[in-house]
C-alpha cells in the first residue's frame, strides 16, 4: 500500500465516488447549516493540503438555501482535501468558521454538509495540522488523520461517524456525547451572534495563545487544551440541536474511540508502521479469558479496522505479551513470553518461552517455527536501534540479546553484571541501550542498566524510586523516564545516569506500567491499576499550558484522560498523526481475564515519526 492511499481505502469504505483517471475536472456540491438552519452568504473554499501551503482548488458563495457548488481541476499528487465555509450574513458575521474533510486527491467526495458538527469532528481529527484555516503536514500523519475523522462524523451527511455511533462506542462511551456538546458549543455563538462568541472566545483561549476569532481557532483551542476551563465551556453550550448531550461538565474535553474487531484478548503493547498501520501483541488466545497463550498477532489499519486477515500467526508466535518493534523495512518483531510454559507466570519456577517472531508488513511470518538463537528465555520488551540491531531483554534469563543488523545468526547474549529480570529496552540517541531491572517485583530494588552498543556494560543507575520499572522512553533532550509498577511513580534519569532524587507522583499514577514520548517532548504515562491516562509536561515546558513546569499534571488531576472504555492499561504509544493510543491489557486482575480492545485518543499530542528507532522525533 502507498503512503499517500492509506486514507483513500477509508475514504472508499464511506462511500466517497472517485474521478474517472484522466478526467480534467470535478465537482463538490454541499449545503452550510448553523444548527439545521442554511446559512447564506458563506464564502466556500475548497483546498487541497499536503506537506507545503494548502492549494486553493475552488470557491463559491453559498445561496439562500445554504447551497453551493464548486467545479474545480482534478489535483495532482496524494494531497487530503478539505473545505472551509467563511463568515455568513447572520448575526455572527465573520465569527463563522466551519470545516469538513473531502477527501483525497484519488477519491473525494462529490457532496457535503458542513455544520458545527463536521466542524468539530475533522477539527479534533486535525488539530496538529492547523493553523488558522490551513491544513498542512507531511504523509502518513495527515491523510491517516483525515480518515479518522471519518470515524467521527459523515461528511456527506452532516451527521455522526459509523464508529462513534456504534458499539463499542455509541452510549457506551461518552465521546459521542462530548462530540455534540461541543457541537452545540460552537452553536451557540453562530445562531446567536457577536455576544455569545464573545464568550465562547474569551472562555476557550488557552494562555500562551492568541484570542480566537472564529469558531474553528476556538475549537481548535478547546482541542489542543482539552483542561483548559472545562466547566466555563460547558455552561455556554446553550444550543439544543446536537445530541446525545453530556449531562454535566467532564473532566476534559477529549474524543477517544474504542476498536475491538481484530481478534483481541489482552492486547498488551502497540507499535506503528511507517503508513500508520497498528501491531498489537496479544497475550491471550479468544476467547479464552485468560489461561491459554495467544497466538495471533492484531493488525489495525490507522482506522482501527483489521486488516491482512487479523489476527496474524505463524512464525512462532505464541504468548506474546509485551514485546514488539518494527524496524525500518517495516518488519515486526515479537517475542513470546509465555511459549509452550504452562506453568503461571507468578510460580517461581516460570521459564517462559524461548521464541522471536518476525513478520512482513503484510502479515507474512519470516521466522519459521521461530527464532530461538541467542539464548531467549522469557523474553519481555524488544526495541530496534538506529543501526537495524534488535535487542531483546530475557526477563526470565536475566540478559539481553542482540540480533546483529536484524539478523538471528548473528546472535550474541550479554549477561551477568547487573542484570536481573530485565523487562523494558530503551534506546538513546548514541544508540546506547538502557533495559530496566527486577520489574513485575515489588520489594526488591529497581534498577536500569545501560549497555554500549556493543553489549559492554557502561553503569547500573539505581534510587529515584525505582521500583518494579517496567515501560521506559527516551526524550529529546536525553532524559529517560521509568514508570515503576510498584512505587506508582515515575523516575527521571538524566543524561549520563544522574537520577533525579524523588520521582514523579500524581493522583493518576497507581501502578504505571508505560511511559511515551510525544513529539512536543510531554510525557503519556499509562496506569495499569487505575485504567487512566496521564500527560506529563516535558523538558520542552513551551509546549506545555501557561504556568505548567516540567514534571506537573497537564491532564486531569483526579481522573487523568478519561471517557469511557479503560481497563487495566500496559500500554501507550503516539502516532504520526498526534493520537494517543492505550492498550486494554486485562479486563481483570484476579481471576484473570484478557482485555479487549485498543483506545484511541483523537489528536491530543505531538506527532511522533515512526516506525521508531531511538528517542522519538517530529514526522519529517
Amino acid at each position: 500500500m502507498a503512503l499517500g492511499l492509506v486514507s483513500a481505502g477509508a475514504f472508499a469504505a464511506a462511500g466517497i465516488v472517485a474521478a474517472a483517471a484522466g478526467a480534467p475536472a470535478r465537482t463538490l456540491s454541499g449545503v452550510v447549516e448553523t444548527a439545521g438552519r442554511p446559512l447564506p452568504a458563506s464564502r466556500v473554499v475548497l483546498y487541497d493540503a499536503g506537506r507545503g501551503a494548502p492549494t486553493r482548488l475552488g470557491t463559491a458563495w453559498t445561496a439562500a438555501d445554504g447551497t453551493f457548488r464548486i467545479a474545480y481541476l482534478h489535483p495532482s499528487g496524494v494531497g487530503t482535501l478539505y473545505v472551509v465555509a467563511h463568515g455568513t450574513s447572520s448575526a455572527a458575521g465573520p465569527a463563522v468558521q466551519l470545516m469538513t474533510v473531502v477527501g483525497t486527491a484519488q477519491r473525494s467526495l462529490a457532496s457535503v454538509r458542513i455544520n458545527e458538527l463536521t466542524t468539530v469532528g475533522t477539527a479534533y481529527a486535525l488539530a496538529q495540522f492547523v493553523r488558522a484555516a490551513a491544513v498542512r503536514g507531511p504523509a502518513p500523519g495527515l491523510p491517516n488523520a483525515a480518515a479518522t475523522a471519518l470515524n467521527l462524523i459523515d461528511p456527506r451527511t452532516g451527521g455522526f461517524g459509523r464508529v462513534v455511533a456504534s458499539r463499542p462506542n455509541g452510549r457506551q462511551t461518552t465521546t459521542q456525547a462530548t462530540l455534540a456538546t461541543v457541537a452545540d458549543l460552537l452553536a451557540s455563538c453562530t445562531t446567536r451572534g457577536p455576544v455569545a462568541c464573545d464568550r465562547l472566545f474569551r472562555v476557550a483561549r488557552s494562555g500562551r495563545d492568541p484570542r480566537p476569532r472564529t469558531t474553528l481557532a476556538a475549537v481548535l483551542d478547546i482541542a489542543r487544551h482539552p483542561t483548559n476551563h472545562v466547566r466555563a465551556l460547558y455552561a455556554l453550550a446553550r444550543s439544543r440541536y446536537y445530541g446525545p448531550r453530556l449531562k454535566a461538565a467532564p473532566a476534559a474535553w477529549v474524543l477517544s474511540l474504542v476498536y475491538v474487531r481484530g481478534g483481541f484478548n489482552g492486547p498488551g503493547r502497540m507499535a506503528f508502521d511507517s503508513r500508520g498501520d497498528v501491531w498489537v501483541t496479544n497475550n491471550f488466545q479468544p476467547p479464552a479469558p485468560g489461561t491459554d497463550p495467544g497466538t495471533g498477532l492484531i493488525s489495525l489499519s490507522p482506522t482501527g479496522s483489521p486488516i491482512n486477515r487479523s489476527p496474524v500467526s505463524g512464525g512462532g508466535l505464541k504468548g506474546a505479551w509485551w514485546g514488539i518493534a518494527i524496524d525500518r523495512r517495516n518488519r515486526i518483531w515479537t517475542d513470546n513470553y509465555t511459549g509452550d510454559d504452562s506453568t503461571p507466570f507468578t510460580d517461581p519456577s516460570f521459564i517462559g518461552g524461548h521464541v522471536v517472531s518476525e513478520f512482513t508488513d503484510r502479515g507474512t511470518p519470516l521466522s519459521g517455527s521461530g527464532f530461538t538463537n541467542g539464548q531467549l528465555s522469557g523474553p519481555q520488551g524488544i526495541a530496534v536501534d538506529q543501526r537495524g540491531n534488535i535487542w531483546i531483554a530475557n526477563h526470565t534469563g536475566n540478559s539481553v540479546t542482540e540480533y546483529l543488523h536484524g539478523n538471528p545468526r548473528s546472535a550474541r547474549v550479554v549477561s551477568g553484571g547487573s542484570l536481573a529480570k530485565p523487562f523494558a529496552v530503551a534506546v538513546d540517541a548514541r544508540g546506547n541501550v538502557w533495559v530496566d531491572d527486577n520489574a513485575i517485583t515489588h520489594g526488591t530494588a529497581g534498577q536500569v542498566t545501560e549497555l554500549s552498543p556493543s553489549g559492554r556494560q557502561i553503569r547500573t543507575v539505581t534510587g529515584g524510586g525505582l521500583d518494579s520499572p517496567q515501560g521506559m522512553a527516551f526524550d529529546q533532550a536525553g532524559n529517560l523516564w521509568v514508570a515503576n509498577l510498584g512505587s506508582s511513580s515515575i523516575t527521571e534519569i538524566r543524561p549520563g545516569g544522574v537520577v533525579r532524587r524523588m520521582p514523579l507522583r500524581a493522583k493518576t499514577l497507581v501502578g504505571p506500567w508505560s511511559v511515551a514520548i510525544d513529539g512536543n517532548g510531554n510525557l503519556w504515562v499509562a496506569s495499569f491499576l487505575r485504567g487512566s491516562l496521564t500527560e506529563i509536561c516535558g523538558v520542552r515546558t513551551a509546549t506545555c499550558p501557561a504556568g505548567v513546569r516540567t514534571g506537573q499534571v497537564i491532564s486531569p488531576s483526579g481522573s487523568g484522560f478519561t471517557d469511557g472504555g479503560l481497563e487495566h492499561l500496559t500500554a501507550v504509544q503516539i502516532d504520526a498523526s498526534g493520537n494517543a493510543w492505550v492498550a486494554n491489557n486485562w479486563r481483570r486482575i484476579a481471576p484473570t481475564v484478557g482485555g479487549n480492545g485498543l483506545v484511541e485518543f483523537i489528536g491530543i499530542a505531538g506527532p511522533v515519526r515512526t516506525p521508531m528507532s531511538g528517542p522519538p522525533q517530529q514526522p519529517r
